[in-house]
């Protein structure tokens, strides 16, 4: 994965002192995440138009390369695993659904 670095206006966490200045945060966060799994979502779209059958949307051998990959990701930047694999494996699994209902509509 390449380096993402956005920017953020509402303080660092260790600068919070108040739950206005949590929540700003937290609020600036869910708005980034949305527009990159927006992004994300973009991506099945392109997979559903490019995969040539419906048999290989679900690629399992992709899904343990991107749980490498997040873990990895994860160790580098101190997110605790056990709140990034349940997020990456929830989120690969409606990708996969929602990749199957565009190959369905689009071709099925």
């Amino acid at each position: 994965m390449s380096s993402f670095k956005p920017v953020f206006q509402a303080p660092d966490p260790p600068a919070c002192a108040t739950m206005l200045d949590v929540r700003a945060g937290v609020d600036e966060i869910d708005r980034m995440l949305v527009t990159l799994i927006a992004r994300r979502q973009g991506y099945m779209d392109a997979a559903a138009r490019i995969k040539p059958s419906r048999s290989v949307v679900r690629d399992e051998a992709r899904i343990q390369q991107v749980l490498s990959n997040v873990r990895a990701e994860a160790e580098r930047h101190g997110l605790a695993w056990s709140i990034a694999e349940p997020v990456w494996r929830e989120m690969m699994e409606r990708c996969i659904a929602y990749e199957f209902d565009v190959w369905d509509a689009t071709r099925g």
